[in-house]
């Protein structure tokens, strides 16, 4: 694997499906260009009967804060389903002729560059009319239907899922969470008459949009239970989804409290993003030049502000480089030292190559001058957390085999943030074990492994011979959600809980992973892997002792993310000798040329390389040889 340092691709995730992406940045394109509309494509068996009309469609707008770029789906009430290109904007237009009422539609893609999955409700009375698909709309089918929206969408023709989607219903449970919304509502300016369902609304400039910038929606499945919050202040309204509205007499409201002054502070951060990448707009800048916009304070990734300016200033890939995406997760009014936003962003070339998202960060105004500054990730550790697929050739017992998996790396370069303390950590979280994984500190530093297992990687499955893994079906690796939530809880050598001063303030650090791996099945189609040249896999098998240059060729990279390669050799007891890696931009086809060079050494006995590449959902996506 890669060095867990800088620019990577893995510092995920993000938000739940239903409470992702602010908007700002670069808008909703992330980069992947806006689809066209176009016609719909019939996945299903069109039905007719009662509740259908010929020559009809359903138009709307799929946002969450920013547009969505992606698909909608609609599906009736018989199973019946098509599927329609989101298209400029976030609009979307779906021909629903010879369906039957009601429908649900469920909006997938990205926004500002996270992976979002949000649902609505259609019925009889809507046909040729608009229907929005947002977060809010994806609470109010939850209402609905008193269990997840995603849920409901699955299961939608199953027997009396749809006769829940009745007209009065719907209205209700659209009025009774405009009820709860109000106060943010009429504090951005939201005309009180707005239809959370059907009003027309343009993203990224109406001010129904600046309430879905600042609205969180987030569930807990358990207790069958969603959260609304905004950004804005810590007060949040808890809503039972078995509780239908007519029940809901009064409801509890979201506070409007600093609604107003939040709007102008976000405008006041991203500016702070764009004065820091315009520094690096015609060159590499100089220590000076970045030190005003950054906080005397700043920490990232267990790296302080003089050593994060020597990476910054002498990063040549951040030439021309923008900071896009922003998702605001939380702008902090309470904290003592200082109006804090917390913000996740990627960060991108001048070509819309992703060099990585940086998860997380913290911007904050000065207590002194009333400045927003740069104020880092604030993480004594240096993680990162990513869903991996491997694909690997040459092993003496399997030739040609997969391993499938969850990655956490964590790395401690500067002990002096923690104190030196933290002994171990536990990892938990959907895929892995009920008590979670424990990574324990090495004595000689560099990466912590698993205790019991001797890697980083937690393998789900794998088809590879003498390789341990979990051994989970396909179907239980499909099981894990999207934006899955992981926390890494630091401990001492007696099992005491640490709270350093710059972790969160219960000590635990939270994170998501946008994506669950590929399962065995997904990886074995064909297209999945990123592909080494034959030249130069005849090279790599080639070089020996002697050392030289290997010219390192691949292709099926995916062009809109950086890209990794590496060759490592070693001893007869499998020890490093030496190991080169090398990022890699890739072309607009997929494809990239580097060399790798090593010096002779004559106790080289094996060695392996491999190509590292991410998917559109930030999966890494590797490539081995071994000899």
């Amino acid at each position: 694997m890669k060095s867990a340092k800088r620019w990577g691709i893995h510092g995920a995730v993000l938000a739940l499906a239903a409470s992702l992406a602010a908007c700002g940045g670069g808008g909703g394109s992330s980069g992947l260009g806006v689809l066209g509309t176009g016609s719909s494509t019939n996945t299903g068996t069109s039905s007719s009967g009662s509740g259908t009309q010929s020559s009809t469609s359903i138009t709307g707008v799929a946002a969450v804060g920013a547009p969505l770029v992606g698909t909608v789906t609609v599906k009736d009430a018989l199973g019946a389903t098509r599927t329609s290109p989101i298209g400029t904007n976030g609009s979307y237009s779906i021909d629903v002729t010879g369906m039957t009422a009601p429908f649900v539609f469920r909006a997938e893609g990205t926004a500002n560059g996270v992976r979002a999955v949000v649902h609505s409700v259609a019925t009889q009375a809507d046909l040729n009319g608009r229907i929005n698909i947002t977060q809010l709309t994806d609470l109010i089918v939850s209402n609905i239907a008193g269990q997840l929206a995603q849920n409901y969408f699955d299961s939608f023709e199953q027997s009396g899922n749809s006769s829940l989607a009745d007209k009065a219903l719907v209205d209700a449970e659209v009025a009774k969470l405009k009820e709860k919304l109000l106060p943010v509502l009429t504090a951005l300016g939201v005309d009180a008459a707005i239809d959370l369902l059907h009003s027309s609304f343009t993203p990224l400039s109406d001010p129904i949009d600046k309430a879905l910038d600042v609205i969180r929606v987030s569930y807990d499945t358990t207790a069958n239970t969603a959260t609304i919050s905004n950004v804005l202040n810590t007060i949040a309204v808890v809503d039972q989804l078995a509780v239908k509205a007519a029940a809901e007499t009064s409801p509890a409201t979201l506070s409007d409290a600093n609604v107003a002054s939040g709007a102008s502070d976000q405008e006041l951060v991203r500016q702070v993003l764009k004065d820091f990448t315009a520094k690096f707009a015609n060159g590499s800048p100089t220590n000076a030049d970045l030190t005003p916009l950054m906080t005397n304070g700043f920490l990232w990734s267990d790296a302080d502000r003089a050593t994060s300016l020597v990476e910054f200033t002498q990063n040549t890939a951040l030439v021309g480089a923008t900071f896009t995406d922003v998702e605001f997760r939380q702008i902090d009014y309470d904290n003592p030292n200082g109006v804090t936003a917390h913000l996740s962003f990627s960060v991108k070339t001048s070509n819309g190559v992703e060099l990585g998202r940086l998860d997380n960060w913290k911007v904050r105004k000065s207590l002194t001058d009333g400045l927003w500054r740069l104020h880092g990730d604030q993480r004594s550790l240096n993680l990162e957390w990513f869903a991996v697929t491997t694909r690997h050739h040459g092993l003496a017992d399997s030739p040609d085999c997969v391993k499938t998996g969850l990655e956490f790396n964590i790395e401690n370069p500067n002990t002096a943030n923690d104190g030196g303390a933290i002994a171990y950590v536990i990892v938990q979280g959907p895929g892995l074990p009920p008590n979670g994984l424990r990574y324990s500190a090495p004595a000689l530093g560099g990466r912590w492994m698993i205790d019991g297992i001797g890697t980083e990687t937690y393998l789900l499955a794998t088809t590879c011979a003498n390789t341990t893994a979990a051994g989970m079906t396909d179907a239980q690796i499909a099981a894990i959600p999207d934006n899955a939530q992981y926390t890494l809880t630091p401990y001492d050598s007696s099992n005491t809980m640490l709270k350093s001063a710059s972790a969160p303030s219960d000590g635990i650090y939270r994170f998501k992973i946008e994506k669950r791996p590929l399962t065995l099945a997904e990886a074995g189609a064909s297209g999945v892997f990123p592909v080494i040249d034959e030249s130069t896999v005849g090279a790599f098998n080639a070089f020996g002792t002697a050392g030289g240059t290997i010219s390192f060729g691949a292709s099926n990279l995916y062009p809109l993310s950086q890209a990794y390669v590496q060759m490592k050799r070693s001893d007869a007891g499998y020890v490093t000798i030496d190991s080169v890696e090398k990022s890699a931009l890739p072309s607009t086809s997929g494809t990239i040329a580097t060399t790798l060079a090593f010096g002779a050494d004559p106790s080289v006995a094996s060695q392996m390389m491999w190509v590292e590449s991410p998917d559109k959902n930030r999966r890494s996506i590797q490539t081995y040889y071994h000899k």
